[in-house]
């Protein structure tokens, strides 16, 4: 803190310094009314060159009177003087500028402006600035100096956090990285506490919002390890703001578990990934088995995974100009992708005369089990005429856009128009 108000105050001295050094160096004071030397001077001079010129001119007058000198040479002689006079007031005309002296009164308001502009610097920072947060900003600085290719391990990383939220209570983002940090380390009554804080701040209307309470319920649940009576307060809000969050949907199926209803379990857990990301989807898998497993030892019966209702639906269209230039055997595939995605989730073999028709993508087209349009929020669909019949594309095809398209229970169609050629 020392050296923050070191550094202003000489910055400060600095700039009285700058605003005053070409005052001071004109700085003779003189009394009121005084005529600087330097303007003295000058003025002598052309006092002098004056006395000079009236006195060469009534010689010159004196000669003409004479006869020494012509009228016509008298003339040209008195213009010449009067012509040097002239030049030589030019020349020694003293600057106003280079003359100026600054009086007494003036070095009053020198002075006064000297007091007044650190004082009002000061006040001024004193309202708008903050040096505990300058002197913050270079303790985070220094503490984050790791060094290259080093990571903060997991306690440092939540200090940080800890301390920027300490600043900043109200960042709902910073809250939900430090309850994430402390789940991570297993501190889990701290992690729940800071999901609440997320709550707190967060708006309900957020997307986000039935998940943290999701994920405020599974701290909860980890303080203890069961579902309690606020495990379950917490879990039905969010499924009362989300039918298929994830969290709160494998959380029941955990105490369906554990009160040895398995198929109920299975069912949750079916159920929880639709949504679910990758690492999660393996772990509901794994308990799905781990259920059914459990089940055979006691000689009850499985009932088959709930068969999903989410699909997309799709009119399939082709301009006439294509259609009649082949041969209504030719092979249409209708595919449907995930978001970005190459490998498709469902695809469709039709034929050229078949058209237009209208096609469902759904999970029961899926290539690969752990691949299903019902595990995606949005799939990209196309169209596309394969002239080969193989699904590869290749010149000489023809195609459709490719749609981003929302999976839902129950959608009305899309026009996938089959109208330019694959290049």
């Amino acid at each position: 803190m020392i050296e923050l108000w070191l550094v202003i105050i000489l910055l400060t001295l600095l700039a009285i310094a700058i605003i005053c050094w070409p005052l001071i160096k004109l700085l003779r004071v003189a009394p009121e009314g005084a005529i600087p030397v330097e303007q003295t001077a000058a003025l002598d001079r052309q006092q002098q060159n004056i006395q000079m010129f009236e006195q060469r001119l009534t010689e010159l007058q004196l000669e003409h009177q004479q006869g020494v000198l012509a009228t016509q040479d008298l003339a040209a002689l008195t213009l010449e003087l009067e012509k040097n006079l002239l030049s030589d007031a030019s020349q020694k005309t003293v600057s106003p500028v280079a003359a100026t002296k600054i009086s007494r009164r003036q070095l009053m308001v020198l002075l006064v402006l000297c007091v007044l502009l650190p004082t009002l610097s000061l006040g001024f920072y004193a309202k708008y600035g903050s040096a505990e947060q300058v002197m913050w900003s270079i303790k985070k600085a220094e503490s984050q100096q790791f060094a290259e290719g080093v990571k903060p391990t997991p306690a440092q990383a939540i200090g940080l956090l800890e301390e920027e939220l300490a600043r900043n209570p109200d960042n709902a983002e910073g809250w939900y990285m430090l309850a994430g940090a402390y789940m991570g380390t297993n501190q889990f009554k701290k992690g729940a506490t800071s999901f609440e804080k997320v709550l707190g701040y967060l708006p309900e209307s957020s997307p986000q919002y039935a998940s943290v309470i999701g994920q405020y319920a599974q701290a909860l649940f980890f303080q203890d390890n069961k579902v309690n009576a606020k495990v379950e307060r917490q879990i039905q809000r969010a499924l009362a703001i989300d039918a298929n969050e994830v969290v709160s949907l494998g959380l029941l199926g955990i105490a369906a578990f554990e009160g040895s209803e398995y198929q109920a379990a299975i069912n949750f857990w079916n159920q929880s990934l639709l949504n679910a990301e990758p690492n999660a989807a393996e772990s509901l898998r794994a308990g799905i088995v781990k259920a059914e497993q459990r089940m055979t030892e006691l000689g009850l019966t499985v009932k088959k995974e709930l068969e999903s209702k989410l699909m997309v639906v799709v009119d399939v269209e082709v301009t006439e100009e294509i259609k009649n230039q082949l041969d209504g055997n030719t092979s249409i595939f209708v595919f449907a992708r995930p978001e970005g995605g190459r490998i498709p989730l469902a695809a469709m073999k039709i034929k050229l005369s078949e058209l237009p028709k209208r096609v469902i993508l759904d999970d029961s087209m899926a290539m690969m089990p752990t691949a299903k349009i019902s595990l995606q929020k949005k799939v990209e669909v196309s169209a596309r005429i394969s002239i080969s019949g193989q699904p590869l594309a290749q010149k000489g095809d023809f195609q459709s856009e490719v749609l981003l398209i929302k999976v839902a229970t129950e959608q009305s169609p899309i026009k996938l128009l089959i109208n330019k050629a694959v290049q």
